[in-house]
Formats: C-alpha cells, structure tokens, sequence
C-alpha cells in the first residue's frame, strides 16, 4: 500500500527542519561542513528528501535567508519610490545598504559573503535586475543621465561598480578583522561621496 502524501503543514514542518539544520552545522562549522549527508543526519531525514524539497544545496542555502532579504529589497524600493532626484535618491540608497550591512553582519555574511564550495553545482547567472537593489541602482543612473546629472555610460557597469564599492566597504573590515581597519559606520558619508564621484557629473554642494 502506499505512503500517504504528506500534508503541506508536514512539508513545511520538514522544510524547517532541514533548514534549521543547515543553519546549525553552518553557524558551529562553516560551509565546508554543508554536505546533503550531514543537513541529512541532524535533520533526521533522507538526503532524497532534501533535493525533493530544495532541488539542490545551493538553493537550500539561499531559502535560509531569502525572507530577510526580500523585507529589505521592500524597504529600497519604498525608499528609491519616495525620493524623485537621482541624486538624493542614489545616495539614500547607498546609505540604506550600508546601514543594512553593518546592523545585520550575520545576514549579510550569509546571504552576500557567501562563498560556494568547488563540490556545490554553480547555479545558473542571472541578470543584475532579477534583484531589486541593482535594479534601483540601475534604474537610478539612468535616471540621472536623463537630467544630465549623472555621466554618459552603461548604467548596469556603474550599478555594478557601486554595489562592489558598497560590499567592498562591508566585508574588508570582516575578511581582514587582523588590520586595524575602520569599520563601515564610521566611513558611511566618505564611501557615499567617492561613489558618488564615480558618477556623477557634478557633487558640489552634496
């Protein structure tokens, strides 16, 4: 006779599960401990029962903060819709993912400093404007270069610039913590302004 279906309250309990898991092996021995067999064994179901539910371990990974993350792309794009200058706009944006960054390290660690293991199937490149906050900084350049207060250029190069600007300002403090760096907060209005340098035809004033 075969096995009922599982209820989608029981698929959603084992999704939990498997993710919990995932997050305890991660949190106590990094990613390189993430294997199918090990999510597995502490959740206590089958390594077939993960790729049912997630497909692969790189999408399991991802479902671990995809909520969080989806929250703030609602707050960028609340805020990107209330500010109509580009140039208020693009820096109130850098501003918002900086303080993000530095109030959120764990979050941010997982979710943007994630490294893949070479073991782990590379998943398929997407556009930059899959994800809401290149998409603003896109759609915010170009805006820009319309008033002609931003320069001539491919806006998703200058989005891609910025976004590494930004990232580049949050992690440096994490991935070399042995240098007596500053950390981000205190250089949030330094690292607006020479982002902004990158772009724009005129800051006087700013």
């Amino acid at each position: 006779m075969p096995r009922p279906k599982a209820s989608e309250e029981q698929r959603t309990e084992i999704r939990k599960r498997i993710q919990n898991a995932a997050a305890d092996i991660y949190r106590a021995e990094g990613i390189s401990a993430i294997s199918a067999r090990s999510v597995a064994t502490k959740a206590g179901v089958s390594v077939g029962t993960i790729y049912a539910h997630f497909g692969d371990l790189a999408s399991l990974m991802r479902s671990l903060w995809t909520g969080h993350v989806e929250r703030q792309d609602s707050k960028f794009r609340a805020l990107a819709k209330s500010v109509k200058d580009p140039v208020e706009r693009l820096k109130a944006l850098l501003r918002e993912y900086l303080i993000f960054g530095h109030d959120n390290p764990a979050l941010y660690r997982g979710a943007f400093m994630f490294v893949r293991p070479e073991s782990h199937d590379a998943p398929k490149a997407e556009p930059m404007e899959t994800y809401s906050f290149p998409a603003l900084l896109i759609e915010t350049v170009h805006d820009g270069q319309i008033t002609g207060q931003f320069r001539d250029g491919d806006p998703e190069i200058f989005a891609q610039i910025l976004w590494s600007g930004l990232h580049g300002s949050l992690a440096l403090p994490v991935n070399f913590d042995r240098l007596a760096v500053k950390p981000t907060k205190d250089l949030t209005c330094e690292v607006i302004d020479a982002l902004l340098r990158i772009v724009a035809t005129d800051i006087s004033g700013q």
